[in-house]
């Protein structure tokens, strides 16, 4: 009867995240993403992306990454787009903004923005890793005012120049954790 009842559960979880995946209809992206004439692919899959970037396979985890679902894949004026949510009891998203620099001849992050949401309030967070500047909106419910209340708050980072092909963990937190220590 228990195994019965895992069986259903994984069955069950399966067939929800590729429903999710199903419904969103992301297509892979064929093009010259590192601008020298040869054209890469990025092709997204239930757990993560699959990349063939000048004939070289890479594949980089949604959860790497820090969200379950993707929900964008493009590139519009040369720049590459990879965002996702995670689903719950609030909303959480992040966004990684990709280009092509032609001096390194490396496709380096170029922007990360994450938002939260929970009951009571919100963060957003806006980092720009070419001039390392970032900005952080937290929005929360102050119980003795009885209304929410905005703070902003801007700073820098130091951050390595991260490519797309050489993401590392250490990375995403540093990414995430910017605006995660203004969150009270």
């Amino acid at each position: 009867m228990k195994k019965s009842i895992l069986i259903l559960v994984c069955f069950f979880n399966i067939f929800t995240n590729q429903a999710q995946q199903i419904d969103l209809d992301i297509k892979a992206i064929k093009a010259d993403i590192n601008a020298n004439g040869q054209i890469d692919v990025i092709k997204p899959n239930t757990y993560g992306l699959e990349l063939n970037i000048d004939n070289k396979n890479y594949t980089i985890s949604y959860e790497l990454l820090g969200f379950e679902f993707l929900s964008e894949l493009s590139f519009t004026n040369n720049i590459l787009t990879i965002s996702g949510y995670n689903s719950g009891t609030g909303a959480y998203s992040w966004t990684y903004k990709f280009r092509n620099n032609k001096l390194t001849k490396k496709i380096e992050l170029i922007g990360y923005d994450d938002f939260n949401k929970w009951v009571s309030g919100n963060i957003t967070t806006s980092i720009n890793t070419i001039t390392n500047k970032y900005e952080v909106i937290l929005e929360e419910y102050n119980d003795t005012k009885q209304e929410m209340e905005t703070t902003k708050y801007i700073g820098k980072i130091s951050i390595r120049k991260i490519g797309l092909t050489d993401i590392k963990e250490q990375d995403i937190n540093k990414l995430t954790g910017i605006g995660m220590k203004y969150w009270k």
